[in-house]
């Protein structure tokens, strides 16, 4: 069986099954794993056959295979590696953009960015005065470092990793 045969192809074509044992969260589009499921069931009869497998399979292998040889060359798949890894970035980004804007305007504002930004204020903020100085930011970074150094089992002093 080729699929057996191939690294590079279980590697480039077996992205078709990752959805068959991912959890039911959202990927990286926001779909679910029932959507994912069945973005693969071409005929709609609520089951993916394995011609349905072997079909989108084949469709990925065919977009990566730009000279449309029947095999990949190494360009081909660095290509098509780059173009998946790109298209995932953008997702990611735009996934965390929706979340970040909380009142779904297409815009964020100062309101919107509290949360993260403001536990990370907080913790810069040595002094409690309201302000960062390069002191207190001089010395986040140092103890950053510190932890760093001192391996995975380090803590921030308020017990937070």
């Amino acid at each position: 069986m080729l699929w057996n045969r191939s690294p590079i192809l279980a590697l480039l074509l077996g992205g078709s099954l990752v959805g068959l044992a991912l959890p039911a969260s959202a990927d990286d589009h926001g779909n679910t794993r029932a959507e994912r499921l069945a973005a693969l069931d071409d005929n709609g009869d609520g089951a993916i056959s394995r011609a349905e497998i072997d079909a989108s399979r084949l469709s990925r292998f065919q977009a990566v295979d730009t000279d449309g040889s029947g095999a990949l060359s190494e360009a081909e798949f660095a290509a098509g590696a780059e173009a998946r890894a790109a298209e995932r970035r953008t997702q990611r980004q735009t996934a965390a953009f929706e979340r970040a804007d909380k009142n779904s305007d297409g815009q964020i504002t100062p309101d919107e960015t509290g949360g993260r930004m403001a536990r990370l204020f907080e913790r810069l903020d040595g002094d409690g005065d309201g302000l960062v100085t390069e002191a207190e930011r001089e010395a986040a970074r140092s103890a950053l470092r510190e932890r760093r150094r001192s391996g995975p089992s380090s803590a921030n002093p308020d017990g937070t990793p």
